[in-house]
């Protein structure tokens, strides 16, 4: 077992094990993503209570992977003990995919089986940060690093309290009993309070806060995934648009469009990443607005498929419908023949060779065969009687039936005994509205980012622009997710291929304006001479951080060197006489590590006295007293 007290950074005061991510770290993100490209598979987004039963599941993997990174970053090491527990972690997500193919808590009947295997699963990953903290807080103990007792005693405790109200809740969940809403907030406002505590702690005590760790990039990089699991969902997309049928240029056109977005979202996330550390809070408080990014970024994608695939479905209705009127009002056949020519008309979408369809195939023939058997159903006086879409009203339920067909053997999971045709109405409703909500989150998202991140620069015409672009097209998604007041224009705009172009002209404008306002700056820059000074800075500022990489890596060969972390301010005493460690550092220079003791003790340990930064002595480590 590897101590994490080798990793603190001395210069700064904080722990920092290591500069960027390693291997151990990227393979537990997989399982992250590997969860959430299944319960996106398997969890179809039909109505308010799936959307919410999805938000809430993600809600599941991001809070555990969110604190289990927060602790990675501060205090893991490469070591057999950190491999084992990262065994068990790979084994809590595996759980949450058992959980996740029947996760719905707001369905008509309650799967409490389901529940309490997710109570034992969320019990275990708290009972396991509990434990790590804790043999942090024990090596803490060993060194007598005393400043630590507190902040980590404080990390670990929410985690103990919540692991102790996971398991209270099981028996809650009766085999046969329904549930009530109520229990199930409970696990929402646990993992909503453990994280205000966990970061409450790290903002309040500063030695155990995030600074040069790699929380920049751990983040950046589940960012990366979160927009490559929509890259997975654009080739089931093609292959549901295509596969069977051929290309299509609306539909190559559609697929370009997310590939686009995909694009764009990666733009405007990482040519806004922050670099090096801007702030404490800020950085504490940017790292927490990831969830609802991401959260929006899944949304986004996934909506964006799913309106591709409204549009594909309801492009081949209108198909059906073409070929209704052309049989019926051009040719006029009856009988068996028309039975014939409605049948050629669903072969082609090969429905009876879909799992998900063979049901609805059922229903299908039996329309076809009852328009078959009605007398003069395309007469001259029949057809007096027509839909607003101009088919005969005796045809109304077979194109309803294939509609929800088609949109059944998209891969959506529907309910027992629902007619997908009414399902299919509910859900194209239901898509839009969360894609555009997405979308004003993202945005909202963005903005917050981009203040949180540039907030310690003078503005300039480059955030000026860029916060402005942003508002203006969250008003712009507002208006357009307003649509849904009136139903008649949200039903054309949904049925229109216009719907994903109109979110890439936004984000188009967005990046435009951020690229021209950037080189404007620049050009200002160059014209008062100042950008070959502030670029000689930057290399300065990086050779400094390479140098300071290169000693904390050397540091950590060597146990010896951690003995002389963090000095000590205030409380403790810096000689026999119980002189403070600020009056002495006013005096001397110097203060005493965070080791309880004399000068004696840090004598015994070889530790040297520290320098006081601003304390005016100059350090010299050849002159230590």
């Amino acid at each position: 077992m590897a101590s994490p007290m080798k990793g603190a950074n001395q210069e700064e005061l904080v722990f920092s094990q290591r500069h960027e991510a390693n291997t151990l770290e990227l393979f537990f993100d997989l399982f992250f993503v590997a969860n959430l490209a299944t319960f996106t598979t398997y969890h179809a987004v039909i109505d308010s209570s799936t959307l919410l039963a999805y938000v809430g599941f993600f809600a599941f993997l991001w809070s555990t992977w969110f604190q289990i990174t927060l602790f990675d970053v501060r205090f893991a090491r490469d070591s057999v003990y950190e491999r084992v527990y990262k065994t068990i972690q790979y084994v809590v997500f595996v759980g949450y995919a058992l959980v996740g193919s029947a996760f719905q808590p707001g369905g008509k009947t309650a799967n409490n089986t389901n529940f309490r295997i997710l109570c034992a699963i969320l019990f275990i990953s708290r009972t396991l940060l509990f434990i790590q903290y804790s043999v942090v807080f024990v090596f803490a103990l060993l060194h007598r690093y005393n400043k630590l007792y507190i902040p980590l005693i404080a990390t670990a405790l929410p985690f103990l309290a919540a692991a102790v109200t996971f398991f209270a809740m099981t028996p809650l969940f009766k085999e046969g009993e329904e549930s009530h809403h109520g229990i199930y907030a409970i696990w929402w406002v646990v993992m909503f309070l453990e994280a205000v505590f966990v970061i409450g702690v790290s903002c309040f005590w500063k030695i155990i806060s995030f600074k040069k760790t790699h929380l920049v990039e751990r983040m950046g990089l589940l960012t990366l995934i979160v927009i490559g699991e929509g890259a997975i969902g654009v080739t089931k997309t093609i292959s549901k648009m295509m596969g069977k049928y051929g290309l299509d240029a609306e539909g190559c056109i559609l697929v370009l469009c997310i590939i686009i977005l995909l694009t764009f979202i990666w733009m405007l996330y990482f040519d806004n990443q922050p670099h090096g550390h801007y702030g404490t809070l800020r950085q504490q408080f940017w790292s927490c607005i990831h969830f609802p990014l991401h959260l929006s970024i899944v949304g986004v994608v996934e909506g964006a498929q799913q309106i591709a695939l409204a549009r594909y479905v309801l492009k081949n209705v209108m198909k059906v419908v073409e070929d209704v009127k052309y049989y019926c009002l051009e040719e006029n056949l009856e009988g068996a023949n028309l039975q014939k020519a409605l049948l050629k008309v669903t072969d082609y979408f090969q429905l009876d060779y879909n799992a998900e369809t063979a049901q609805q195939y059922e229903v299908i023939l039996e329309d076809i065969y009852r328009i078959g058997n009605t007398t003069d159903v395309c007469s001259p006086e029949a057809l007096s009687n027509v839909t607003s879409t101009g088919f005969p009203v005796d045809f109304h339920w077979f194109v309803y039936d294939v509609s929800g067909a088609l949109f059944q053997a998209n891969g959506a999971k529907l309910p027992k005994d629902e007619d997908p045709a009414q399902i299919a109405d509910h859900t194209f409703l239901t898509v839009y509205r969360y894609f555009w909500g997405s979308v004003l989150i993202l945005l909202a998202c963005f903005i917050i980012c981009l203040v949180l991140v540039r907030k310690h620069h003078k503005s300039d015409i480059f955030d000026w622009t860029a916060i402005t672009t942003r508002i203006l097209a969250f008003v712009v998604a507002a208006v357009l997710l307003a649509f849904k007041a009136d139903i008649e224009m949200l039903a054309a705009f949904i049925s229109s291929p216009w719907v994903l172009p109109t979110l890439l002209f936004l984000l188009l404008i967005i990046l435009i304006a951020d690229r021209v306002s950037a080189m404007v700056c620049n050009w200002n820059l160059k014209r008062k001479g100042l950008y070959r000074k502030i670029d000689l800075e930057k290399k300065h500022d990086e050779k400094n951080e390479d140098g300071r990489a290169h000693n904390h890596d050397s540091d950590h060969e060597d146990d010896h060197s951690t003995n002389n972390l963090f000095e000590v301010r205030g409380h403790e005493y810096a000689s026999s006489q119980h002189m403070s460690v600020d009056y002495a550092s006013i005096h001397s220079g110097y203060a005493y590590p965070l080791a309880i003791g004399s000068p004696s003790y840090a004598s015994e340990m070889d530790i040297p006295l520290v320098p006081v930064p601003n304390s005016g002595a100059a350090y010299d480590p050849h002159n230590v007293h």
